[in-house]
């Protein structure tokens, strides 16, 4: 298991323009331990569905427009797509994005 004192803070910038998304990084790697933090200007959701990677698997948004949970530290490595609806006054957009959980090392 990772040491959780050399777990790392993943920020993931979400921007959404007439459907299109954006997100800075646009894809990124953690290891079990981790932190990803989601922002968006507008309220949105972040759903990992049963096989997430991290301790919760769904996610709503909450007053800072804010989403963050750790990796778990006995997620199996590999590639994960996640669903994210944002809803910016008119529309709901969504898209799945995706992110790699590496070994350690």
């Amino acid at each position: 298991m990772r040491n959780i004192a050399k777990a790392k803070r993943h920020s993931v910038a979400i921007t959404v323009q007439k459907g299109r998304f954006s997100y800075i990084p646009a894809s990124f790697f953690v290891k079990r331990g981790d932190i990803i933090e989601w922002r968006c200007k507008y309220p949105f959701a972040i759903d990992l569905g049963w096989e997430s990677p991290l301790h919760k698997e769904r996610h709503k948004v909450g007053p800072k427009r804010t989403i963050g949970d750790r990796v778990r530290s006995d997620a199996p490595y590999g590639r994960y797509k996640y669903f994210v609806a944002v809803w910016d006054g008119k529309n709901i957009w969504t898209d799945d994005p995706e992110f790699i959980v590496r070994r350690d090392g």
